[in-house]
């Protein structure tokens, strides 16, 4: 495997030609990365929905559709799309850091201190889950 564009491109050796083969999810991720770059922030949105509906564990999927969408200022998808991340990936750090953000700037203050600190427990390497929810 190598990395290309973002995602990871398989290779498959057939005799003496190399044959690229990437996911539908892939190929939706790319789309998104490149409607990102050129401003098309409503289009990476919808490149970025479709990778997760055709793989609903792709992590970098929901991180992308999450960040756009908060970057969009339409938190009410944000949100889920990354408490999606989160349960994907329950000690990355920046998986709480990105739900922390949106909290944030939604006004729940309360959820986004939460968010951080269980970031702040991933980046030390314990486990998230471990700590106390507020009550």
């Amino acid at each position: 495997m190598r990395r290309g564009k973002g995602t990871l491109v398989r290779l498959a050796f057939k005799g003496d030609s190399k044959i690229m083969t990437n996911t539908p999810d892939e190929k939706m991720m790319d789309d998104g990365h490149t409607a990102l770059a050129m401003g098309e922030m409503e289009q990476a949105v919808l490149c970025y929905r479709s990778a997760t509906e055709l793989n609903p564990n792709n992590a970098e999927a929901w991180q992308a559709l999450g960040m756009c969408l908060v970057k969009l200022e339409k938190l009410e998808e944000a949100i889920p799309a990354l408490e999606k991340l989160v349960s994907l990936k329950p000690k990355d750090q920046l998986a709480y850091t990105s739900l922390s953000l949106a909290y944030g700037r939604a006004g729940r203050i309360l959820d986004a201190e939460e968010m951080a600190g269980k970031a702040k427990v991933a980046a030390w390497g314990g486990d998230p889950a471990k700590l106390k929810a507020r009550e």
